[in-house]
């Protein structure tokens, strides 16, 4: 949008923005597990959204996507509100037909309500983390003596050319600029604030979301716990949530959310040519890692992903305007073959989440002192979660402090499937058995708080710019898939520890004697 003003003030209230979106995006998901009585149906809307998200996001804004992301988390507020009426209710003086079925009204629309709110946090989450993709491409750092950055859509890139005093078109490379650029200006420094500023936003979405779990179980506790209030109080009172989030979206985030955009300088500073376009960020970016290589956070990264990039960049190259007249329309086809090479990114987070999820509901709910207590398992079960809530939280808030490389963004899902093994087998055979296990809890969640944040921003900072939102909207399912895979794995989990210790209550039989 022309005039849509991106210094540092805005740029501030950007990174606040999503950081409350990522709150408000999760917390309600979080309040709908603490009090819906059956869940299970919620997933199959969440990974409807998430795996076929690549394919129609392009056609929908960000602005219709996130009012509609809004409308579906009030809507599930009140299904599961009025479903929770209708199955607490007295029914005095009614007959048990009248009684049942009212109870199977109301878990109808329980579950069409959780349904709804899977569908909304999907849908929320998947374009909030592309949009944050997209902001951290955007907002270069405030470099003085900069007064202020404006974007300019595609369409008036013959004023922005004006203001930079050069004419690039589309194809421009810029690699024949960099010795001019360099003695006009240290890039060195100016690319250092760039890379740090392409994960700000990022970061501070997975911040919110990571504070969500905690904050969704504290609202759950105060107002039904606390205050005594029921199931359709509780959740119906947030229903405020979901007219925050366009609220905040609105005031924070709707001027960034057009077309193709371009960066212009106003003012003075460096050469215009490195904020012209987003685009040079990737190209200088990759160009002064190969050439600065022994130096920095992200000195390997060019090595690592030098396959990666080709991949992308053959792809993009055959994609663009050709010769022959207008670019081709980019298929389905395409489309996936670009997700499946997104494998180095989508690999670490799907085995991330099923290892923690595996531990959640498959280890740590078949743990107590004793083990034979339910009671006991149930405390130790509430302990635990709050304790990788806490991990999460903190990891996903610590993605602008250190940059994970490829090979270390791999090693932290290892890292997670060892814990898993580890608290298996001492849920067996218990030789460490005590609350002291907490600690162990907390690495859980700053290991797959981690993948989550580093994840998302290497692919916003590796990809090239024109598919930067496409592959973080992508990379999203593979937690999704993470999830459903510890889903199943868990009941044997959890029947395999019940079985070694005469607990009856196992959902499946253990397919193995332990």
């Amino acid at each position: 949008m022309t005039g849509c003003s991106l210094d540092s003030t805005s740029a501030s209230r950007a990174v606040r923005s999503f950081w409350f979106l990522g709150l408000l995006n999760n917390s309600p998901w979080v309040l709908m597990l603490a009090c819906a009585t059956d869940i299970s149906s919620g997933g199959v809307a969440l990974v409807m959204v998430k795996i076929s998200a690549p394919y129609w996001f392009h056609l929908i804004s960000y602005e219709t996507r996130i009012y509609t992301t809004s409308v579906a988390m009030g809507l599930a507020c009140f299904l599961v509100g009025l479903g929770g009426l209708l199955r607490d209710g007295d029914g005095g003086g009614a007959r048990d037909g009248v009684e049942d079925d009212r109870g199977g009204l109301g878990l109808a629309l329980e579950l069409l309500g959780v349904s709804f709110m899977s569908f909304a946090c999907s849908l929320g989450e998947s374009s909030l983390l592309a949009l944050a993709g997209k902001f951290d491409s955007m907002v270069l750092p405030p470099i003085a003596p900069l007064e202020s950055y404006r974007v300019i859509s595609e369409g008036s890139m013959e004023s922005a050319n004006i203001i930079s005093g050069r004419n690039f078109g589309h194809e421009h490379r810029l690699d024949d600029d960099v010795n001019e650029i360099e003695s006009e200006y240290d890039a060195g420094k100016l690319m250092k604030k760039v890379v740090a500023h392409q994960r700000s936003c990022i970061t501070a979405f997975s911040s919110g979301t990571g504070l969500a779990g905690i904050v969704g179980y504290a609202y759950k506790a105060l107002f039904s716990n606390v205050l005594g209030w029921d199931l359709s109080a509780t959740v119906w009172s947030a229903m405020a949530s979901s007219l925050a989030y366009s609220f905040i979206y609105r005031r924070g985030l709707h001027c960034t959310d057009s077309g193709t955009e371009r960066l212009v300088q106003l003012g003075t500073g460096p050469p215009a040519a490195i904020l012209e376009s987003s685009l040079f960020v990737d190209e200088y970016a990759i160009h002064d890692r190969r050439r600065h290589g022994h130096g920095g956070e992200d000195s390997g990264s060019a090595l690592e992903m030098s396959n990666t990039e080709n991949v992308h960049l053959r792809t993009l190259q055959r994609l663009r305007t050709d010769s022959s007249g207008p670019s081709r329309v980019v298929t389905a086809f395409d489309r996936l073959r670009m997700v499946l090479s997104l494998w180095p990114y989508t690999i670490p987070l799907f085995t991330v989440y099923a290892a923690e999820y595996m531990l959640q509901a498959g280890v740590w709910s078949a743990m107590g002192f004793p083990v034979t207590s339910a009671a006991a398992r149930a405390q130790f079960y509430h302990y635990s979660n709050w304790t990788y809530q806490a991990g999460v939280f903190v990891s996903r808030s610590s993605g602008t402090l250190w940059t994970a490389s490829l090979p270390i963004l791999w090693l932290m899902p290892f890292l997670q499937v060892v814990n898993l093994i580890f608290f298996w087998l001492d849920s067996l055979h218990r030789f460490w058995y005590n609350y002291s296990l907490i600690l162990p809890c907390f690495v859980a969640g700053l290991l797959g708080g981690s993948v989550y944040v580093q994840g998302f921003s290497r692919v916003n900072m590796d990809m090239p710019i024109e598919i930067k939102e496409f592959a973080i909207a992508s990379v999203g399912v593979a937690d999704t898939f993470g999830i459903l895979v510890a889903d199943v794995l868990s009941l044997f989990l959890q029947s395999c520890v019940y079985d070694k210790h005469g607990i009856e209550g196992a959902v499946v039989d253990c397919p193995v004697n332990i």
